[in-house]
């Protein structure tokens, strides 16, 4: 579920919460990295599950509806193509993901005839959500092509969810977006095979490796923070070093720790995930500098010979 590239933005976010908050304790803080972690899946969950509760609103609605005293034609015979969405349906009778809402204790009764009404109203407002209703097409493809179309152009932008989150847990402000990415992600890729018996995909590929190294390049870098700043002033031109961003300095020294003790990944790879995250978590103008910076700083580490790598971190691509 959560590749390398969250991860680093995991510890990017870590280190520098580390660094605002001028702590000394590095224990206490990578037990804070893993359980933001944690977090950020638990996120995962409760996107999945707002989408399995907007789909059981829309279902109570329309059994609200046939029962009024004078019921139109519309309310007798409604369009049932959202409520019988072959994704929504297939989450909701999930039963590991009916296990983790609760395990994380999510529950949606409080919001049901405000917040949850309210987000339905707003999707039915959609033009996307128009066209499916209409479209005349009944697949599994054209089920997820609608949930993944509307996660990726409302989603993101929505005040009111980002909100009710918040309201929930602190930690969730910087998770929003990535947690939107990964249920993007997962219904975009939901085979049709995907049962109520299938397992959601876990919180890493490897736990024992994937916890591993987030540890070790959160520690690394606030190790060796000093060692890396005199690095980066030795090879800085017309800049002021004490004005860069606190936020570029951290995406070079995480790279540079990448360089040094990570042997297995690839130069070309940790510096071509740095500009990838720098373009979402900096300055317009960090993906130059950065780009220009660890071409510079690797170039040096080779030439030192502190440049090491074995297996996959020899792939020149």
């Amino acid at each position: 579920m959560l590749n390398r590239r969250f991860l680093r933005v995991k510890a990017l976010q870590s280190i520098y919460a580390y660094h605002q908050s001028e702590s000394s304790n590095l224990p206490q803080a990578e037990r804070q990295l893993l359980a933001g972690v944690d977090d950020l899946y638990k996120l995962f969950v409760y996107q999945l599950s707002f989408w399995v509760e907007i789909r059981q609103f829309a279902e109570r609605r329309i059994e609200e509806n046939k029962q009024k005293h004078f019921p139109t034609e519309e309310d007798l015979n409604p369009n049932m193509k959202f409520v019988d969405n072959r994704v929504l349906k297939v989450l909701d009778d999930n039963q590991h993901l009916n296990k983790l809402v609760d395990q994380y204790k999510i529950d949606w009764t409080d919001s049901r005839e405000d917040f949850i009404r309210n987000m339905f109203v707003k999707l039915t407002e959609t033009p996307e959500y128009q066209e499916y209703m209409n479209n005349g097409k009944s697949s599994f493809s054209d089920d997820k092509r609608f949930l993944a179309t509307v996660i990726d152009t409302y989603m993101p932008e929505n005040g009111l969810l980002y909100d009710y989150y918040s309201d929930r847990e602190l930690s969730y402000n910087s998770d929003y977006q990535l947690a939107i990415y990964l249920l993007w992600k997962f219904i975009s890729e939901l085979p049709a095979s995907f049962d109520a018996a299938s397992m959601l995909p876990p919180v890493y590929k490897d736990e024992a490796e994937d916890k591993e190294f987030v540890v070790k390049l959160f520690e690394k870098t606030i190790l060796h923070a000093d060692e890396y700043m005199e690095m980066v002033k030795a090879n800085i031109s017309n800049w002021d070093y004490d004005r860069l961003a606190l936020m570029d300095k951290i995406l070079i020294f995480m790279a540079l720790t990448e360089f040094i003790e990570f042997h297995s990944i690839p130069v070309k790879v940790t510096i071509n995930e740095y500009i990838e995250i720098s373009k979402f978590y900096s300055t317009p103008e960090s993906r130059r500098f950065v780009n220009g910076m660890l071409d510079r700083l690797s170039t040096e580490l080779k030439e030192k010979g502190r440049l090491v790598k074995t297996g996959l971190g020899l792939v020149d691509k």
